[in-house]
This record gives C-alpha cells, sequence and structure tokens, in this order.
C-alpha cells in the first residue's frame, strides 16, 4: 500500500469508521496499512479459509464498515442521507442493499462471505469506486423517490 493509498477519498473515510470503534486505543498508534490489513488477503490466503460453519463475526464487521464507507461516499456526492441494509445468511451469502429515501441505490449480492477481502487497497478502493458510481447515478436518475 502506497501513501497515494491511504490518501484516497474511499480510504480514508474506511479507515475514519474503522477507528471510530476502536474504543480501547488499540489500533490509536497502528499505521493505516495495519488497522487495513484484514481487508488484504492474497489469492491463496483466500483459498485456505474454509466456508464451513458461520461466517467470522470480524469479517462481518468488516464488510459492514466497508459498505458504511462506500454508504457516505454516496451521500456526500448525492446529497442524499444513505443508509446500508445487510442480510447474511449464516453459510456466508446473502446481500448489502443501500437506500436513500425509497429508493435501493445499490443492490450487492454477497456469497463466500468468508474469504471477503482484496488483493490489494487499490483494488478495494477501485471496487468502492464502482459501486459508489453506481449509487450516485442511481439516486441522479430517481431523485424524487430517493428525497422520499
Amino acid at each position: 500500500m502506497t501513501a497515494t493509498t491511504t490518501q484516497d477519498p474511499f480510504i480514508k473515510t474506511l479507515l475514519m469508521f474503522i477507528r471510530a470503534h476502536d474504543q480501547s486505543g488499540a489500533w490509536e498508534a497502528e499505521p493505516d496499512e495495519a488497522v487495513l490489513a484484514p481487508y488484504i488477503l492474497s489469492k491463496e490466503q483466500r483459498r485456505e479459509i474454509p466456508l464451513f460453519g458461520d461466517p467470522d463475526p470480524d469479517i462481518l464487521w468488516r464488510v459492514e464498515q466497508y459498505f458504511n464507507a462506500i454508504a457516505m461516499a454516496i451521500e456526500t456526492q448525492s446529497g442524499h442521507a444513505v443508509a446500508p441494509i445487510m442480510k447474511i445468511h449464516h453459510e456466508g451469502w446473502g446481500r448489502v442493499i443501500l437506500t436513500a429515501g425509497k429508493l435501493v441505490a445499490v443492490n450487492s449480492y454477497m456469497r463466500e462471505l468468508h474469504r471477503f477481502g482484496f488483493d490489494s487497497a487499490e483494488e478495494m478502493s477501485a471496487k468502492a469506486a464502482k459501486i459508489i458510481a453506481e449509487g450516485v447515478a442511481t439516486i441522479a436518475r430517481f431523485p424524487d423517490v430517493a428525497a422520499a
């Protein structure tokens, strides 16, 4: 991860959400790279994670923070309040929707949640940017529904 990556607006927002949950100050001295490390997994690391059993609560929390940061970015760009709703089955599949008013701005299906992660911070940011652009475009297309 480069210094440029940690200056990316999405990455900064994600770090803000993660650090906001640090009630004991354990992450205070940690560099941004260490805080983001659980999101970065190589393909080999992901293959080693078994798909049996319920998804780890830490993984669910990371997914939640990832989509919270996406929702915040959409809200900032569109001017409409955006809220994430996550429904994940105990086998590791489900979906996350981001709503603005009565509008479903983003509908993202999740599978193999046990293996949630990205090859790099740059890839994570690029995928988030795609979802953010989709959400902003949907709100722009249906502003009356988003305002309802």
